[in-house]
């Protein structure tokens, strides 16, 4: 019996230790990136069928759908490092990849405010 307990307290030490607090964030991170990524690219392509139907109406022409295509595919791309990063076995191999999706993912997300304020701008009526 005091093995057990003994067992025990050295792996919740060993689940405690600060590699594996980075390593379950990382993995974390990879799942939030998996799962929201999906969603921005489906927001990016309704929003490119938005301004394709302005633009259609108004007789005018704008780059945000072509920067919000080329955008949809970097969501695309975080959300396939992150689906390899959280099915790898390799612990550096999934803790780099995560941090590659998550980089990826904020790269994109940023580029996406940045094609909002132009269209605020650009497309005012």
């Amino acid at each position: 019996m005091d093995e057990i307990i003994d067992d025990r307290t050295a792996l919740e030490r060993r689940s405690a230790a600060p590699d594996n607090l980075e390593q379950r964030a990382e993995i974390d991170v990879s799942e939030k990136v998996f799962t929201n990524g999906p969603n921005m690219l489906v927001l990016c392509l309704t929003v490119i069928g938005l301004i394709k139907i302005y633009t259609r109406f108004e007789k005018i022409t704008t780059l945000a759908d072509n920067f919000l295509a080329f955008i949809s595919i970097g969501y695309l791309i975080a959300t396939i490092i992150a689906y390899v990063a959280i099915r790898s076995r390799d612990a550096r191999a999934r803790l780099k990849l995560s941090r590659i999706a998550d980089l990826t993912f904020l790269i994109s997300l940023g580029l996406t405010a940045a094609v909002a304020l132009f269209m605020t701008f650009a497309l005012e009526g």
